[in-house]
């Protein structure tokens, strides 16, 4: 790990939120960062462990890179000033090429990031090998000051993930410190919190919160926890409490209600948050 980075790592265990972000009903469709600090503390209120701003769910394909870091800054603030001082911050650094990943990941740790939160480069999917890959990730973590969370979804990434074998292999690099499983493979989850011991497991969605927790994963990144964050979180505690009746219930409702809302998309997902 790079001899700046953060000594003492805020938690990666538990339920983050990966956030909206609140634009401005203008002809330029600016930032609102106030909106957005709002959105921030009542997540943090509500008691869950962190975010990931600026991930998919946060449109970080549409804000620029002084928008990214405004955001980043923000949230960190916004924690700070109301006492949420163990709250855990990832940004989103996905970028089409190592450098600006790095970039992007120097400014995230400037703005207060606790970790980067990282898509592989896959506009030219076809020459990226399972060893370019792992280079990339390998690079990026060689490089900028705060700790990587790989962020595993083929769906946004022309296809492309590391492979478990590969996971292993990245996750003994000091400064990789999870995963971010929005490929819903939950074997794969199985797997990954297996092989390696210190390595943080992350799902991408709350619709299997229990049954990637029974394999081994730590917790979970999971959009509806944008408006329903107390649910996700008794969910959470439950089973792991050992009341396993009681949270399989709830998590045949939490599904239902993922399924419905979450396959509008964003924009569901805002309307949904906007009627909070």
């Amino acid at each position: 790990m790079p001899s700046d980075a953060t000594p003492t790592l805020r938690p990666l265990a538990g339920i983050h939120v990966p956030t909206i972000t609140i634009f401005k009903d203008t002809p330029g469709q600016e930032v609102d960062i106030e909106a957005n600090k709002k959105h921030i503390l009542y997540l943090a209120k509500s008691g869950v462990q962190g975010v990931l701003i600026q991930g998919s769910t946060g449109e970080q394909v549409s804000l620029t890179r002084e928008e990214r870091f405004q955001l980043t800054r923000a949230t960190r603030e916004v924690a700070e000033q109301h006492g949420f001082h163990n709250f855990t911050i990832m940004a989103g650094a996905g970028a089409q090429s190592t450098q600006e990943a790095i970039m992007l990941g120097k400014d995230a740790a400037e703005a207060g990031a606790d970790y980067a939160c990282i898509l592989p480069p896959s506009f030219f999917a076809p020459s990226m090998t399972a060893e370019a890959l792992e280079s990339f990730y390998l690079e990026v973590a060689d490089v900028i000051p705060i700790p990587i969370i790989i962020y595993s979804w083929p769906g946004a990434s022309s296809g492309l993930e590391v492979t478990s074998d590969g996971i292993a292999r990245l996750a003994k690099h000091p400064n990789i410190a999870g995963i971010k499983q929005t490929d819903h493979n939950v074997g794969k989850m199985a797997r990954n919190a297996h092989q390696t011991s210190e390595f943080v497991v992350l799902g991408g969605a709350s619709d299997y919160l229990i049954g990637a927790l029974a394999v081994g994963a730590h917790g979970v990144i999971t959009g509806i926890a944008n408006f329903f964050p107390h649910v996700i979180i008794h969910l959470y505690e439950l089973y792991k409490q050992g009341k396993l009746a009681e949270a399989t219930k709830l998590q045949g409702e939490v599904s239902s209600a993922e399924w419905a809302i979450l396959g509008g998309g964003i924009p569901a997902t805002k309307v949904v948050c906007h009627a909070s």
